[in-house]
């Protein structure tokens, strides 16, 4: 009766976040065309180094010298990893900028379940404008990939998703106290771009750089996800992508439900929840 009444709640939510995107169009164009511009700059770029769509230096370094397949689907991945953690991190300073922050506390439903539906609307927006980017990647630069390996890739993504939930958990709680969450989000947003293996490989980091990259589940993530889709590696070949990836998914639920629960705690023992 509890989880059918919390299921309720996330589909509730999604339905409302789906509605309120879709009403500013601006923002819907914005996300389909900013993350394809995005890629194409890197495309391009290591293409005028390169001075081809293949380099012999990218092969060396890994499996592969498809530097456009390479770049496209870490492009992908990190879009979800994003639009999960900005999703529930944007999420409760939203509700606070439409002045329904202290109503949605009052309801009797749980606060991970508002979030998660958050995160899964994002998500959902995020998947449309991942498979219209692909077709349009495809036609103007001739992607490749291993479209047989898809399934075992949405699988990898999956096992990958709790970690990426319970660090919007943490985000979440932190937002909520700390209010102003641009310049943190900001920050965030371009200490990732440097550590994730998006356009380069890890092995190209500074050995310090790596080592903080290694501590980051959308590493994995992005990694596994390349290897099944560019380089046609099966799933018992990554194991050891997969096992850390399960530990990150066990710590980071525990880690994030924690620190929202601290956080909420301290805003409502110091009476600052409707503070701006």
């Amino acid at each position: 009766m509890w989880l059918s009444y919390e299921l309720k709640v996330v589909t509730t939510v999604v339905k409302k976040e789906l509605v309120l995107y879709f009403r500013y169009p601006v923002w819907v164009l914005f996300d389909a065309l900013m993350p394809l511009l995005w890629v194409l700059s890197l495309v391009i770029y290591g293409m005028a180094l390169v001075g081809s769509s293949y380099s012999n230096n990218l092969a060396r370094l890994t499996n592969t010298g498809d530097y456009i397949s390479f770049t496209v689907v870490g492009m992908i991945v990190s879009s979800f990893a994003y639009s999960t953690l900005w999703g529930m991190s944007y999420a409760l300073r939203g509700e606070q900028w439409s002045g329904t922050l202290e109503s949605t506390f009052l309801t009797p439903c749980s606060r991970f379940s508002i979030l998660l539906g958050k995160a899964l609307s994002s998500m959902l927006t995020t998947s449309v404008w991942v498979i219209v980017q692909i077709t349009l990647v495809t036609l103007l630069l001739g992607l490749r990939i291993n479209f047989i390996n898809l399934p075992l890739a949405l699988l990898f993504f999956l096992i990958s998703l709790p970690s990426f939930i319970g660090i919007g958990f943490s985000l979440a709680g932190i937002v909520l106290d700390f209010k102003e969450h641009s310049a943190f989000v900001n920050f965030l947003s371009s200490l990732l771009g440097l550590l994730l293996p998006i356009s380069y490989p890890l092995n190209i980091l500074p050995p310090f750089l790596r080592y903080f990259s290694y501590a980051l589940p959308p590493t994995y993530a992005i990694e596994g996800m390349r290897s099944l889709l560019v380089m046609g590696c099966s799933l018992s070949e990554l194991i050891g992508l997969i096992i850390p990836l399960v530990f990150f998914d066990f710590f980071w639920l525990i880690a994030g439900v924690t620190i929202y629960l601290v956080e909420e705690r301290k805003v409502l023992k110091n009476g600052t929840l409707g503070y701006y």
